[in-house]
């Protein structure tokens, strides 16, 4: 029945009434308050358009990115409303929202992983992701651009193209994702509207097609009144929009035709399609010949003429449409809505992502199905009509109660419920796939099948990861290929040489993960806690792929290894939430190194279970090359002094002791006699071996006179500690240059290498140092403060570095406790 209602209620863009859709929705949903929670998950499926659930034209994979606090939640959750699917706005400070539904997300104030969720507007069904702005959660953007078609970039009009913003442009940028740029908080002190266009051009490097102007011209940074928010001109259909002063909401819409009786309305219409016009007239030759046939008369260029010069320099990525809004003041979302319709591409528009097939590229002339084309205007794409499945795993999350959810997105073929499925990422494992579902956010709807071009859920598969590849079992690229069972085990497990086989089949690219760069170490509380928080740690690990785990041998720790200190700090309260644990500030990871040369002889005499274990050698240790941080081992090729020479010929004594001798030196290195850090810069030299016959020189003898050996050698050579210094690049713009080498090069103790121009941010410096690692903690935050959130770094360790006198005796008693 709603379905029904909803149908006779919808409208184009160019319709001259808004509000008779929105009210309507709006009372509708008001009266049946009554209804139970499954009237309401059904009433989110008529929304989400299902009549057009089997054509591919009629969906659009769209994903809101921005820089922290530019209101990408807000945007949303008018979305949401606006097509009905809520009752009310969502806010985010009350902790209110659809999107942010994780504890610390509500509590915290912003988005910390991307929720997918699905709605509908004009017939056209919306598959939306609401991706993170702070730069620790980087890759949960990078994950959803990958099979994302077009997305909603989102900039503060005070604040213009900010730091995030201009990192996951490049992020969209690299996938040649199309996007429509919204210019949000219109309303605040400071807005600067043409400022926030120019930026756009100029920071972001793409042409501007500004769609709706304001009304009423204001001079810069002069604040807009709530009530001249509500009249816009749109430059594509020469009409006004105005909102309902009477509707707090914003859901009432009118929209009128402008004429030249309306006078200065008129005339801000005329010079917004003017350089509208003009603009696409650089990008594009159909437009021209549409003017000229006016006789060069901007407004008489045919409203769906421009339509379409819009979307095609959108689609080529020459251009992006432009809207000004105030999603907190319900303004602007409605025309941002239909520019995502109108402008941004299907998945059948889209180019098909690069694959490989083995160790072989396919290219567009590949003969499989799978690949073919469905016309000319797709080229490329992986057609809706294919029936062999080519799926790309892009997420995953793990549920308590349903285990790993695993977020898909179909390219070729359909995924049905209780199909099998060969990841050819894993080598080929089956699995199958048991339930499949569509989210809602923290919500869900069972489906039976999910279509080429749309985003889903799968739930049962228990060995597949982010970035994996699933194929139908009879697809062409796995013929005279063999594939194996999954086995029955739980999904919650660190990854294992076994999950790691060589990939089959047709293989989609995948996902690019940048190295954590934080660290921190963490402890159960209690023995009982250890084998809790491994499975939570599994669990997190298979959620988030820029995490890692591991066990530092020298310091004894668990490390946990991520994005930034936010990253760590949401991972800390995550385990703590299920899990008794302990959290400690990371030790870095020092080494140690020979200052001078020092030798050692050393003669193993023991009895081990009643019988003898005699060995002796001579051991020689001096500094090596400074810029090897390894450790280099010269042996001799014979026995320098043999107690039995009978023994000799024995060829298999000679390889069983070096071998011997040779673990000895490496696990008494292993642990230097400063603070028990690995030596490196090391050069030892073994002399003098003695051999007492088979039976009392036993390799374990060896093994244990070579490391007693190289202790009293190591003790003689007055090691050294040395840190590990980092190779940080970092992007600020000139006018924070200098607190930013201050810093560096004050209290950090780092070193400039290089300060140059930027090469991909316009006004930016890129400054690379090497700065001890030690120093760097921290460091994201005193960045953010330093160059007012604008600056941005990364880093890796490349070299070892002695410490001063002073920091010696500081690491020294920090360690020891003395």
């Amino acid at each position: 029945m709603l379905g029904q209602w909803l149908a006779t209620t919808r409208r184009h863009s160019t319709a001259s009434l808004y509000s008779h859709r929105y009210s309507i929705v709006t009372q509708y949903l008001h009266r049946q308050r009554h209804f139970t929670n499954t009237w309401q998950l059904n009433t989110k499926r008529a929304f989400t358009s299902s009549q057009y659930a089997n054509t591919a034209e009629r969906v659009r994979n769209i994903g809101i990115i921005a820089h922290i606090d530019a209101g990408k939640t807000t945007t949303t959750e008018r979305m949401l409303h606006y097509a009905g699917f809520t009752r009310k706005l969502g806010d985010v400070d009350s902790g209110s929202t659809v999107m942010d539904y994780l504890p610390a997300e509500r509590s915290r104030g912003i988005t910390i992983q991307s929720a997918a969720i699905t709605f509908g507007w004009r017939d056209t069904q919306v598959h939306l992701i609401d991706t993170p702005g702070h730069v620790d959660f980087t890759v949960e953007v990078e994950r959803a651009m990958r099979v994302l078609d077009g997305a909603v970039a989102i900039i503060d009009a005070v604040a213009g193209v900010q730091a995030q913003t201009l990192t996951v442009w490049r992020q969209t940028s690299a996938y040649g994702i199309p996007c429509v740029v919204f210019v949000n908080k219109m309303d605040r002190e400071g807005a600067d509207w043409k400022r926030s266009v120019a930026d756009v051009e100029q920071r972001l490097g793409t042409r501007a097609l500004v769609l709706v102007e304001p009304e009423i011209e204001k001079l810069a940074q002069s604040k807009y009144e709530p009530s001249e928010l509500r009249r816009w001109v749109d430059a594509v259909t020469m009409e006004r929009i105005e909102y309902d002063a009477s509707d707090s909401t914003g859901a009432t819409v009118r929209r009128q035709l402008l004429t030249p009786a309306d006078g200065r309305a008129y005339e801000v219409a005329a010079q917004a399609r003017e350089r509208l016009v003009e603009t696409l007239a650089e990008l594009d030759a159909e437009i021209v010949d549409e003017f000229l046939a006016v006789d060069g008369d901007h407004v008489r260029v045919a409203t769906d003429a421009v339509r379409a010069a819009v979307r095609r320099a959108t689609l080529s990525n020459a251009a992006c449409p432009v809207v000004p809004g105030a999603a907190f003041r319900n303004v602007g979302v409605q025309p941002l809505l239909d520019a995502v319709i109108d402008y941004l591409p299907a998945p059948t528009e889209r180019p098909a992502p690069r694959a490989i097939s083995g160790s072989r590229r396919i290219n567009e002339s590949h003969k499989t199905k799978s690949l073919k084309t469905k016309s000319p205007a797709s080229r490329n794409a992986l057609a809706a009509t294919d029936d062999k499945l080519v799926a790309f795993a892009f997420k995953v999350t793990v549920d308590a109660q349903r285990g790993p959810m695993v977020y898909v997105r179909v390219y070729a073929g359909s995924l049905d419920t209780r199909m099998t499925l060969v990841n050819g990422t894993r080598g080929g494992i089956r699995e199958r796939a048991s339930k499949l579902l569509q989210m809602y956010a923290d919500s869900s709807e069972e489906i039976r099948t999910i279509r080429a071009g749309h985003i889903g859920v799968v739930l049962g598969l228990k060995h597949t990861r982010t970035g994996d590849t699933l194929l139908h079992p009879d697809h062409a690229s796995l013929e005279d290929v063999t594939v194996v069972a999954g086995r029955e085990r739980s999904a919650m497990h660190l990854l294992t040489e076994e999950d790691v086989r060589e990939p089959v089949g047709l293989q989609l690219h995948g996902i690019n993960i940048p190295p954590p760069v934080f660290m921190c170490a963490v402890e159960a509380d209690s023995p009982k806690d250890e084998n809790p928080l491994a499975q939570a740690l599994a669990s997190l690990l298979l959620e988030d792929p820029s995490l890692s785990v591991s066990f530092d041998a020298e310091t004894g720790q668990t490390v946990l290894r991520g994005m930034g200190e936010l990253h760590l700090e949401i991972v800390r309260d995550r385990l703590r939430a299920s899990v008794n644990v302990t959290f400690g500030t990371m030790r870095v990871s020092f080494r140690e190194a020979p200052s001078c040369t020092g030798s050692a002889r050393f003669d193993y005499d023991k009895d081990i279970a009643g019988r003898p274990s005699r060995a002796g050698l001579r051991v020689e240790i001096e500094p090596h090359d400074r810029n090897a941080n390894n450790v280099f081992v010269e042996m001799p090729d014979e026995l320098v002094a043999v107690h039995n020479p009978a023994m000799v010929a024995f060829p298999w004594l000679h390889t069983s002791i070096r071998r011997s001798i040779w673990d000895g030196v490496h696990n008494a290195l292993l642990r230097g006699t400063l603070l028990g850090f690995a030596v490196v810069r090391a050069k030892v030299r073994v002399s003098d071996i003695v051999y007492y016959g088979h039976y009392p020189s036993t390799p374990a003898a060896y093994r244990a006179c070579a490391a007693q050996a190289v202790f009293q050698a190591l003790a003689q050579c007055s090691p050294q500690l040395l840190e590990p210094l980092a190779r940080a690049v970092i992007q600020c713009p000139a006018m924070h240059v200098g607190a930013v080498l201050s810093d560096i090069n004050g209290s950090r103790m780092g070193r400039v290498l290089s300060l140059d121009d930027a090469d991909d941010v316009r006004g930016a410096k890129s400054i690379v140092a090497q700065v001890p690692l030690s120093a760097m903690i921290g460091y994201s935050s005193a960045l953010r403060s330093l160059t007012a959130g604008s600056g941005t770094f990364s880093m890796h360790v490349e070299d070892y570095g002695p410490t001063t006198k002073q920091q010696r005796e500081q690491i020294l008693k920090d360690s020891l406790g003395y």
